[in-house]
């Protein structure tokens, strides 16, 4: 390799090399550990049984499903670094650092090259890799080693590691979810229902002048079922304020009907004040009775391509310009006392399209936090739930971090297929990745902005079930 790497164009994409000080070689080559220890340690296990102390305080004070959840996500970001880490070790790459957790340190070892650790976030991870990009300054004895010297085969593998990490983990978690637990509705994104009970009603409401009751089950509405897609709020979004609606109602073992004039959504009721309102209270009607693991191994994968893209449109939703304005509306409204539930979004989570729920907030995005607190809620159904949310997060994450957008993995992978279009029989193209900061800065600063204010959200007003 000569001194000054170019690209095709002739521009200079690094510095001249020049020889490592010292301290960078011993860092890069540290020496090998005494015989019959297995590395070198750099800090010592007190800071770390006090983070373990701090997470059995947590279980002791908020309950173990909270912990449980927490070292779940924690597990499921560990394993897509994992992914990293693998492959890159299998192409011959150059790894210096594999941490679980970000911020400051708490524990870590040595071993050979490679300083692996925990740090006091345990819900993020991170694996260093020599040489992603032209801007890194490389060691001259590393520089074959490193990622943007391998193949296009390689970098894209690492590259698309983590993301298929996360679709294994839902792939396994599914097929316990169906086929061993049992998820109520049978279905994150299609619940398989037989009615919608009524366990409240609101006062003032259309509900309560038809004579509605407590223990109700509307099983029709003007003779359209209650069932799958067809919830009771896809029934009323139908009509109009005023409209007269007949609901075919189980009660006592009869079915009678009942005559409902429909009254605009009251401020507070959640949805879109001033839409048609029933003003009844409910979960649907479901059961959770496994479907057997040989099943679910078939149904599994559809149930993840469901999920994926009903995920995906949600979040298209919420980065849409009135997605962002109902981000900031809940933000501004996050001290708002209350947050009843209707109709339209009570019940378990297969009843807000795959454990989205709303609980009287307008965006529909959740941060991290959002996701352990709504999988730790004590319900009927707690390891569904658990399951199920770790089912989709594990399907948005993998999705979310192939977007061909720099510095998600996708946007490596995209960079990696264009320098493959750019290159030539016997001259290979690098990109210079100094064009590409401010898109990365702009993302980045998105990302950022939009994360601590959905987390300070999910902390002012966390959403119920």
């Amino acid at each position: 390799m000569t001194d000054m790497q170019r690209d095709t164009t002739g521009s200079a994409v690094d510095r001249p090399a020049a020889g490592p000080s010292p301290a960078e070689t011993a860092r890069r080559h540290p020496p090998p550990p005494a015989p019959g220890r297995p590395g070198s340690y750099q800090t010592g296990g007190i800071r770390l049984a006090l983070l373990v102390g701090s997470v059995v305080a947590v279980g002791v004070l908020f309950g173990w499903p909270l912990v449980v959840m927490i070292l779940s996500v924690a597990t499921s970001v560990f394993l897509h670094e994992l992914g990293h880490y693998l492959t890159a070790r299998w192409s011959g790459m150059q790894v210096t650092e594999f941490f679980i957790g970000a911020g400051p340190k708490i524990w870590s070892f040595r071993r050979g090259e490679v300083e692996y650790g925990v740090k006091l976030i345990p819900v993020l991870a991170y694996v260093r890799i020599t040489g992603m990009s032209n801007l890194e300054e490389v060691d001259p004895a590393d520089e074959p080693r490193s990622y943007r010297q391998q193949s296009f085969p390689r970098r894209l593998l690492v590259v698309s590691a983590g993301s298929l990490s996360h679709v294994v983990q839902a792939f396994v978690i599914g097929i316990v979810l169906f086929g061993v637990v049992g998820m109520p509705g049978g279905s994150l994104t299609d619940p398989r229902v037989d009615g919608f009970d009524v366990d409240d009603i609101v006062d003032g409401s259309a509900a309560e002048a038809a004579g509605f009751a407590v223990g109700d089950r509307i099983v029709a509405v003007d003779g359209r079922s209650v069932a799958g897609t067809e919830r009771l709020s896809d029934a009323l979004s139908t009509f109009d304020v005023g409209d007269e609606v007949a609901f075919t109602v189980e009660r006592g073992g009869d079915e009678i009907v009942l005559e409902a004039t429909l009254r605009g959504r009251p401020a507070g009721q959640g949805g879109d004040p001033g839409s048609p309102f029933l003003g009844v209270e409910a979960p649907p009607h479901t059961s959770a009775e496994p479907m057997g693991v040989g099943r679910a191994v078939v149904e599994t994968p559809g149930e993840m391509w469901r999920t994926t893209t009903a995920s995906l449109a949600g979040l298209g939703r919420a980065f849409s310009p009135s997605g962002l304005g109902d981000l900031a509306d809940s933000v501004a409204n996050a001290t708002d006392e209350g947050h009843p539930t209707d109709d339209s979004s009570a019940g378990s989570p297969e009843a807000r399209g795959g454990g989205s729920a709303s609980g009287g907030r307008e965006s529909e995005l959740v941060s991290i936090i959002g996701v352990v607190h709504l999988g730790s809620q004590d319900t009927e159904h707690r390891a569904a739930l658990m399951l199920a949310m770790l089912f989709q997060l594990n399907l948005v994450l993998g999705a979310v971090n192939m977007l061909p957008l720099p510095p998600l993995d996708g946007g490596h992978a995209a960079l990696a297929v264009y320098e493959r279009i750019r290159s030539r029989r016997g001259q290979r193209y690098h990109a210079d990745f100094a064009k590409l900061l401010p898109l990365t800065y702009a993302v980045f600063l998105v990302l950022m902005v939009v994360g601590v204010t959905t987390m300070s959200l999910d902390i002012v007003n966390p959403i119920e079930l």
